[in-house]
């Protein structure tokens, strides 16, 4: 392996624990942070197991409660794996931590997460990556991992991040996460955007599981009418797929099992869900170039609802 990364990971939920697992057990400097304190002091003691689809162990070289814990070391880069709702509080706290040559990562679900990264610490020091794993907490130090589908990618928010974006392509690949570098992150970053965006919501919604969402008819013809408005607003932003793309989406959400969409935990916990990078953003991004998408502003409109809620005194 070539000279080994330091590696801090902010946020060690499901996908943040399988980096870290992965990229601690193939010799790199890891330290991961997250407010879990019965969590953390699982992965400080024991690491990090990974079970289900596939089985890992790895253990970080620390494992910390705030950011500032960080600070004192030249980290080759510092990821964001939070919800992209946090993202307004901890890119402050990280780029207060991070050195001149730190790159800052959002590893997270959405469209454009990786511009609420750049206005801080500049587009050149900012690269995005687009996750195709995903699973649940099975306890502290725990994680289940319910399906790996595909590739991950990793890119550069401009090009002077292009060399750095390979080198943290390569290093996950050879850590067998399964990892390319792309010079067209963006588009990535639709395709999975149009595919959260159709099932998320609707599981939170309904509490319904994954599964029981694609197998509910009145269900999941509202998936195919939440992929069809994605794929014209991605059109109208300049992305273009072939006449199989809306097939590929249904097929890829068919293969869903009976677990819960992150999106469920979120409203479940009434916790911010990133709604507003998801189906928001995509009505956003409508409205902006003369293609409205009803369904999606809909769909964020009740989940914003949902979250208001929370505070009303009238409950």
């Amino acid at each position: 392996m070539s000279e080994g990364l330091s590696v801090a990971i902010v946020g060690v939920g499901p996908v943040g624990s399988v980096l870290a697992a992965y990229l601690s057990k193939a010799g790199h400097h890891v330290a991961v942070v997250d407010v879990d304190e019965p969590h953390i002091a699982a992965i400080a003691k024991d690491g990090i197991t990974i079970a289900g689809v596939r089985e890992l162990h790895g253990k970080p070289a620390r494992a910390l409660l705030r950011i500032g814990e960080l600070a004192g070391t030249a980290w080759d880069y510092i990821v964001v794996s939070t919800k992209a709702s946090l993202l307004a509080k901890v890119v402050p706290e990280i780029a207060a931590v991070a050195s001149p040559q730190t790159f800052v990562v959002s590893y997270q679900n959405g469209l454009d997460t990786e511009a609420a990264v750049a206005k801080v610490v500049g587009p050149d020091r900012t690269l995005r990556t687009i996750v195709n794993y995903a699973g649940g907490k099975s306890g502290n130090g725990k994680v289940q991992l319910a399906f790996f589908t595909g590739r991950n990618a990793v890119g550069a928010a401009s090009p002077a991040g292009e060399a750095a974006a390979k080198r943290l392509a390569a290093a996950m690949e050879a850590a067998a996460l399964d990892t390319d570098f792309t010079a067209d992150i963006r588009k990535l970053e639709w395709e999975k955007t149009i595919l959260n965006a159709a099932m998320s919501p609707l599981c939170a919604l309904t509490s319904l599981t994954m599964r029981e969402c694609v197998e509910t008819p009145a269900v999941i013809a509202v998936t195919r009418q939440l992929i069809d408005e994605g794929i014209t607003v991605g059109k109208a932003d300049g992305y273009a797929w072939d006449a199989g793309f809306r097939d590929h989406c249904l097929g890829y959400l068919g293969k869903a099992g009976h677990h819960r969409a992150s999106m469920w935990v979120d409203v479940a916990n009434k916790r911010p869900t990133e709604i507003r990078f998801l189906n928001g953003r995509i009505a956003d991004i409508g409205e902006q170039r003369g293609v409205p998408a009803p369904t999606h502003r809909v769909l964020t409109t009740l989940i914003e609802g949902i979250e208001q809620s929370w505070a009303s005194p009238h409950k």
